[in-house]
Parts: C-alpha cells; structure tokens; sequence
C-alpha cells in the first residue's frame, strides 16, 4: 500500500505548460499529504538530464509522467534513468492523452505501465482510483512477498535450531551413558 513514506518523482515534457502545471500541482498536494516528492531540476538544464535530477530519480519508490504532447528526450532519459534504478515497470506509470495517442514506441514501452486519460469520457478520479490501485496491488504483493519470505527463514531457522539440539541431546545422553 501506498503510505506516507513513498517517494515519488513526477516529471514534465519541458516546453509543456500544461503538464509542467499539472506536474507541480500534483507536487503540492502529494508534499501535504506526506508524500516525499520529487520533480526534474529544470532551472539550470530545462532540455538535459542533470545530474541533480537523477539524483531525486534515484531516491524514488515511484516514477510518474503525463505525456499529453510532443515527447522529449529528456524525459526518454528520464524514464531510462528510473527503469535502471527501479527495474520495476509497474513503478513507472506514463498517462496518455488518449485523444492523442501515444508518444513512446519501441522497446522503451517495457519499462513502464501505461495509463490513458480521456478527459471528455473519464472521470479523473476514475482514472486516479486505476493508478492507485495499480500501485497498491504492487505493494500489497511485494509485502506478501516479504512475509512469506519472513516465515521461509523462520522456518529454516527453526529447522536449524532444532537439529542442534538435537545433535546437543544425543552428544549429551552419549557422554552420560559413559
């Protein structure tokens, strides 16, 4: 499950206005919410991938970009940059304008899960719901994970333990039978 404790990076197409509004908004309301957010330095480098921005890529549980327009090469990078940090592609969520289409094609397309938005037939709490879930099941599995891994060393552990005392009880009834 998503908490408090996520950090999540959200980018922008530069050149963007729209996305870099809905980018910064979405910024806010996450950092009130307890979120750790992130977005791309562009003051110093709007169309190249610093290394300030790879640094707050790096530090992120989660990648989020709204690709509605023309996509750029910066944000191909950023979006290479997070698969090779997080080797996740339910981590890196890309939201089309689906009345445009899409704007990433080729093997970049398996780095991410992609979500599509129509704002005159969807809801975007609808589609909010959708990503939330997509993340949460990722969560919910990786914590499943955890514990079945937990309860496989528990009972390693425990194995290991009982053979030692085992071996403890026998060496120590041997020596008494002397």
């Amino acid at each position: 499950m998503i908490t408090a404790n996520t950090t999540i990076f959200i980018t922008y197409n530069p050149d963007n206005g729209i996305e870099q509004t809905l980018a910064s908004r979405l910024h806010t309301i996450g950092a009130v919410n307890g979120f750790r957010m992130y977005m791309p330095d562009r003051f110093n480098a709007n169309n190249l991938l610093d290394s300030e921005t790879i640094r707050r890529i790096n530090l992120s549980d989660y990648f989020i970009v709204f690709s509605f327009g023309n996509l750029s090469n910066t944000v191909k990078h950023e979006i290479e940059t997070a698969y090779a940090h997080l080797q996740d592609p339910t981590r890196i969520i890309v939201v089309y304008d689906r009345r445009k289409g899409k704007n990433l094609t080729g093997h970049i397309t398996e780095h991410f899960k992609a979500f599509d938005f129509d704002p005159a037939k969807q809801e975007v709490s609808d589609l909010v719901k959708e990503i939330i879930t997509s993340i949460n099941h990722r969560e919910l599995l990786s914590q499943l994970n955890k514990e079945r891994k937990a309860k496989e060393d528990s009972q390693a552990l425990n194995a290991l333990l009982g053979i030692g005392l085992g071996l403890f009880a026998l060496a120590s009834l041997s020596k008494s039978d002397k």
